[in-house]
């Protein structure tokens, strides 16, 4: 017969409890700092000089009356791409100066005008970071572009990361804007929801989570089958595995949609790989043909 002391029971009773309080004090911790462990904005602004090309610093404002700032690079009209406009919306981490070089890169290239917009929170943009504030930021972005060139606006996304939730969501699509006539995603998310439940797996985090960006595979589904679709992504990438940039892509409604997987690429290197800059000129050139 087996018998258990009453110094052991008891050893083990507080344990458990003291068990159970650290659990919950990580729970209570997740809940009520989320925000700062989901996004990491840099709050800097800087001056960047025209250079070798005209680019202008802006601001514009969203529905809800905040105020975000961003950078805007003229087109180039010597350049094959120059009636296309990029509105770059970037991932969860710095602000629009960290995406510079890559805008300067392109136009260079491609001779496309670039916007680079800050949501709000980020880099000298007002307000504070919510989901449903991040969607009218990226609202605000295009509606600041259609007031630019009002008589032939013709918009390509370039969604980084959580980005690519900001833009594609049930509540309000803007891939699905008559403006918008082509999507490249990189380091694509279906919902960080999922992100989150993979790295903190012993977390309820269905209740934790406010901004769940749950919508991205619905929204995915709602593009016309005509749209214009491109997923980038690292096979290495270490913030959002492969795999669920596949489940983005398989969501896509569109018959003219492709994906492009680099074997060595990471979440934020993609533009330093062979290949990188040849799939966007391709891509550009088939939003120029007819759609089929």
């Amino acid at each position: 017969m087996f018998f258990v002391s009453s110094t052991f029971l008891h050893e083990w009773l507080k344990i458990s409890l003291y068990s159970g309080y650290a659990y919950i004090g990580s729970c209570c911790f997740a809940f009520l700092f989320q925000r700062k462990l989901q996004y990491f904005p840099d709050r800097s602004e800087y001056r960047i000089a025209g250079g070798s090309c005209e680019n202008i610093h802006f601001e514009t404002e969203t529905a809800d009356g905040v105020k975000l700032k961003g950078i805007y690079i003229a087109p180039d009209p010597e350049k094959h791409f120059c009636e296309f406009t990029l509105l770059q919306l970037h991932g969860n981490a710095g602000n629009i100066y960290h995406r510079f070089n890559w805008a300067m890169l392109v136009h260079k290239r491609f001779g496309c005008g670039v916007v680079l917009l800050d949501y709000r929170g980020f880099g000298a943009s007002s307000g504070r970071i919510s989901e449903n504030g991040l969607i009218l930021d990226a609202h605000a972005g295009v509606d600041w572009i259609k007031k630019l060139s009002p008589s032939s606006c013709t918009i390509v996304l370039h969604l980084e990361s959580i980005g690519t939730a900001v833009a594609l969501n049930i509540s309000a699509n803007l891939c699905t804007r008559p403006e918008v006539k082509g999507v490249v995603v990189e380091g694509g998310l279906c919902s960080c929801e999922e992100l989150a439940q993979e790295l903190f797996p012993f977390l309820p985090v269905c209740y934790i989570l406010k901004d769940k960006w749950t919508g991205v595979r619905k929204a995915a589904s709602e593009l016309s089958h005509l749209s214009h679709f491109m997923s980038l992504h690292g096979a290495t990438d270490e913030i959002v595995p492969l795999s669920h940039g596949r489940e983005l892509f398989e969501s896509v409604a569109s018959r003219n949609k492709i994906l492009r997987c680099f074997p060595r690429g990471g979440h934020n290197d993609l533009s330093g790989h062979p290949g990188y800059f040849g799939s966007l000129n391709a891509f550009y050139s088939k939003l120029l043909g007819p759609v089929v």
